[in-house]
């Protein structure tokens, strides 16, 4: 696909040049980081693909229109304004915010005797709901299919994140990190439960020892995740129905057969979905104004009590057609995607502008002061679910942070109350009146 190179070579000077202009500023954690990681792996790195001779999607499906050139070329062309957009925002915030981390601010700490009293209730029932999903427990229909008793499974995560970021890791939370992680890696299903504890506490261990960036344990256990996540789930599926060989076959491969893990990721290249999304969008003639994000109002009703209420991804089926079934395959528009089809042209520049702006501003706002404050935790847990935001579509933020995590939805309503967890002024590092933790008044 050699009328794509100009467009790569321009992607690749922006990737790097953006990179280069915020590498003094960036950090584990930072939005930015996360966006020119998710930039380069979903865009650039199957446009180098493409460019190499990788078959573009649906080219082994005559029932299907494959995926063109000039689609890709649009797509990326489009993905490298948004990350444009996304970046320089991010630097304005930079600008903007700076300042205030030389002043003293007013934060929340985090209660270790509201969490604990939250974990007492939250975690034997989080526990139950892995072992139930994974036994002969007796589920009512309802109950089985409930996305309610799905987030359950999630439960015991949570309830773990909070009480190392409370109490720090001690020897019995770290047996329950490693068994929660043996139990959801054999799943057979959400990767993202593996995913987002792994996350979550390298950047609070990277955090607690003030590193910006992974220590060489860390790197390796990426790289050792990278390696295994595509097949992740197959592996689980292979354990659960009892075929123990076929799994430990599939973890084999995933670090010694190259062509295997190409069939096993076909279908995860998220900018062939993309730039398919745009043209599919065009085709179905008409914009949406926002309302695709609306659904996130209806979600609390269980589909049981309403069968017919308003999905998350209702617009992809409402764009999907018989050559493009985007909504029987489970395809994604990504976020881009997703404002193209709210806004069009537009949107593709304001929703990274805005999520840039307003997600860096609060990464430097909670991450800059002692550790053990409420709104740094939420920031984390915020965090770790960015991938998905910039995968799936804003909805994800919400979804994978508050519906996937109650206990933590709890906590956060219960600080807000107020004398429940004061308040304390916290003063930069570098004042003298400041005591060890930074903090010199408490408020209520």
């Amino acid at each position: 696909m050699n009328s794509l190179i100009p467009y790569l070579v321009v992607d690749l000077c922006l990737v790097i040049g953006l990179s280069l202009l915020l590498v003094r500023r960036l950090s584990f954690w930072h939005p930015a980081t996360v966006y020119l990681v998710f930039h380069f792996y979903s865009f650039t790195w199957r446009a180098i693909g493409l460019v190499n001779g990788a078959p573009p999607m649906y080219a082994q499906n005559r029932a299907a229109d494959i995926i063109t050139a000039p689609e890709y070329e649009r797509a990326l062309l489009w993905a490298d304004v948004g990350l444009l957009a996304f970046c320089v925002a991010a630097y304005w915030a930079h600008l903007r915010f700076d300042p205030s981390s030389h002043r003293p601010i007013v934060r929340r700490t985090l209660s270790p005797r509201i969490i604990t009293a939250v974990c007492c209730v939250a975690l034997p029932v989080g526990i139950w709901a892995l072992y139930a999903a994974k036994s002969d427990v007796y589920l009512s229909n309802v109950v089985a299919t409930s996305g309610y008793f799905q987030t359950l499974t999630m439960w015991p995560f949570g309830c773990m994140a909070m009480l190392v970021f409370a109490y720090g890791f001690r020897w019995y939370s770290v047996l329950g990190i490693i068994a929660y992680l043996g139990v959801v890696s054999l799943q057979g299903y959400h990767r993202f439960m593996v995913l987002f504890p792994l996350i979550f506490f390298s950047a609070y261990f990277l955090q607690s020892r003030r590193r910006l960036w992974p220590t060489w344990p860390i790197i390796l256990l990426g790289f050792v995740t990278a390696m295994i996540f595509p097949r992740l789930k197959y592996i689980g599926q292979a354990y659960q129905n009892g075929d123990t060989s076929e799994a430990i076959s599939l973890l084999v491969e995933s670090f010694v057969e190259r062509k295997s893990y190409e069939e096993v990721s076909y279908g995860e290249d998220f900018f062939d979905q993309y730039a398919g999304g745009l043209t599919m969008t065009d085709e179905a003639g008409k914009f949406y104004f926002g309302s695709t994000y609306l659904a996130i109002v209806t979600l609390p009703v269980p589909r049981a009590i309403w069968p017919d209420k308003p999905g998350l991804a209702d617009h992809v089926h409402d764009i999907s057609t018989s050559r493009r079934q985007y909504d029987v395959e489970g395809r994604i528009l990504t976020y881009l995607g997703e404002a193209y089809l709210n806004f069009g042209y537009l949107g593709m520049v304001v929703i990274p502008a805005m999520l840039g702006f307003l997600l860096t501003g609060w990464c430097m706002r909670a991450t800059s002061g002692p550790l053990r404050r409420f709104d740094r935790y939420l920031y984390v847990v915020f965090f770790i679910a960015f991938i998905q935001l910039y995968r799936d579509g804003l909805l994800s933020l919400l979804v994978f942070t508050v519906v996937h995590n109650i206990p933590m939805a709890v906590v956060w309503f219960l600080h807000l109350i107020p004398g429940l967890a004061p308040k304390v002024l916290d003063l930069p590092p570098a004042d003298p009146r400041a005591q060890d933790d930074g903090a010199i008044t408490v408020l209520r």
